[in-house]
């Protein structure tokens, strides 16, 4: 094993020409490459974002609730608190 690594770094003295075409079809692969590695193993594929951090920005006036509108308009904007106790059923947290 000793006498391979030996020769190896031996032949790492020894000059190599390289046409351009081959450089740059390397280049490129070491490029992209790079890119695929970082997709597969960067940690923004688990980040949440809207992490639903309590900030819901409630209005208590009620033409305020309804920005302003009328008619058609403000019947079509949805009360969530309403559509929480439906889902839930009047359930209480404890």
């Amino acid at each position: 094993m000793k006498q391979e690594w030996n020769d190896f770094k031996a032949s790492l003295s020894e000059v190599v020409t390289m046409s351009k075409k081959e450089f740059l079809l390397t280049t490129a692969v070491c490029i992209l490459g790079g890119i695929v590695f970082g997709l597969l193993f960067s940690p923004r594929k688990s980040t949440v974002l809207g992490s639903y951090n309590g900030n819901n920005n409630a209005v208590d006036d009620p033409e305020e609730k309804n920005g302003g509108k009328t008619g058609k308009a403000a019947e079509q904007i949805v009360d969530w608190k309403k559509v929480e106790e439906k889902e839930l059923g009047g359930l209480e947290e404890e």
